[in-house]
């Protein structure tokens, strides 16, 4: 299972508006006739439950979104850019990067056919129909296309299960939930068989719960060490917690600290889910001939065990059992972890107000609505300020201007175009 991944977004940019006017035999006072350019396409990032793991986003980093279409003559308008649909497992937070490291969270997709804009087509540019005045009948400017955002964003899928099976490697955790589920973990004599979580279904009775192996907890799995660290992140949504031990081990009751010490350092409020402890491999004449030791050195630390055997199937349906009641008495909304909290994406207002400042003796405009006019060139040769000076007033850059000091001679320049103060 790949569970994290960084990519690349871009939204589609939007078409551009056109610069057009009507030539029709016997149709008098034609006049400008520019469509619109389209929308570019969102970025879309959606669950879906056939889907498993993020591992298609390891393979590839850097995904678009359709642009939109131009405008043209006759108000034709361009045609909408697609939305890109990204697909991802149930339980993918997403988070957009930051360059600082404070990752700001965008969305929990925690349920199937949820969905989030992570970046917000640019849109169309205006034809020259929209900048046809009284006093200016035949507008020679259109509107460039916005560009569409491009963002990274952090993809990290987060298991929903009801029961969380944690403890050491080779402790058995895998023979377990072979045992009560339909689920096929790989099974060897060696640590860190299990690579990756493992779901499987329990029935109990009528009921049933969802049970997730989580593997590679060592001492130091906080740190990164093992499997544990790029794991451990699983916990956080788990209900119960089943912590298996070795019986054989030297000391179960310190394996046992040591793993839920792990936990806290992780993310101290994990230490506080509701926990069941299981004692395993009963089955073996040597954990067999000393349970009552084990028993005791439990008791010591305040704490009830069960004995059970993953092997020959002892005291695992009175375990499942257990963990199904306690289930039951946890309200569905308590978790005992950090919960993501819901977060619906609102892009930010496109438009903010000009800004001015001086590099050498030219007056610098910062005016994204203006610097996507004059972007274009002017294509019937007419003099752009004079034509421009209407937007100028509408957009607030005169008074933007006249405020930073701006007197008749000096020169000014938005974007890609320079001219005189009238």
């Amino acid at each position: 299972m790949i569970d994290r991944a960084e990519i690349t977004v871009k939204a589609g940019d939007g078409g551009s508006g056109a610069v057009s006017f009507r030539h029709e035999k016997f149709v008098p006072f034609g006049g400008p006739d520019g469509g619109d350019g389209g929308d570019g396409g969102d970025v879309v990032v959606a669950a879906d439950e056939a889907v498993t793991s993020l591992r298609a986003f390891r393979r590839r980093k850097n995904y678009r979104a359709d642009r939109g279409r131009d405008g043209a003559g006759k108000k034709k308008h361009g045609r909408g850019g697609l939305d890109l649909v990204l697909t991802v497992p149930v339980g993918t937070v997403i988070s957009y990067k930051s360059q600082i490291g404070d990752d700001s969270l965008v969305a929990d997709l925690e349920r199937p056919g949820q969905s989030v804009v992570v970046a917000k087509g640019g849109r169309g540019g205006k034809g020259n129909t929209h900048f046809a005045t009284s006093t200016n009948q035949a507008p020679q400017i259109a509107q460039k296309g916005e560009a569409g955002e491009e963002l990274a964003i952090i993809l990290e899928l987060k298991l929903i299960a009801d029961v969380g099976l944690i403890g050491y490697p080779n402790v058995g955790k895998s023979t377990l939930l072979s045992a009560v589920s339909a689920a096929k973990p790989k099974v060897a004599g060696y640590p860190f068989t299990t690579r990756e979580p493992v779901l499987g279904l329990v029935e109990v009775g009528i009921k049933s719960f969802v049970l997730a192996e989580i593997p590679g907890l060592i001492e130091g799995a906080h740190l990164g060490r093992g499997l544990g660290h790029g794991f451990l992140r699983h916990v956080e949504r788990t209900r119960v917690l089943i912590h298996l031990v070795d019986g054989s081990s030297a000391s179960p009751a310190a394996d046992m600290a040591q793993v839920n010490t792990e936990l806290s350092l992780f993310d101290s409020a994990l230490g506080g889910k509701p926990q069941l402890v299981a004692v395993n491999k009963i089955d073996l004449p040597q954990v067999e001939a000393r349970l009552a030791e084990i028993a005791d050195s439990f008791s010591a630390v305040g704490t009830d065990v069960f004995f059970v055997s993953a092997a020959s199937g002892q005291g695992l349906p009175e375990l499942m059992a257990e963990a199904m009641d306690l289930l039951q008495s946890i309200p569905a909304g308590e978790a005992g972890g950090i919960k993501v909290p819901r977060k619906v994406f609102h892009p930010q207002p496109r438009r903010t107000a000009p800004a001015v400042h001086r590099e050498g003796g030219i007056f610098v405009v910062t005016a994204p609505e203006l610097e996507r006019i004059i972007a274009r060139p002017d294509e019937a040769g007419s003099d752009p300020p004079a034509e421009l000076r209407q937007q100028l007033a509408r957009l607030g850059v005169t008074k933007a201007l006249e405020k930073a000091g701006v007197k008749p001679g000096d020169r000014v320049r938005c974007g890609n175009f320079e001219w005189e103060w009238p």
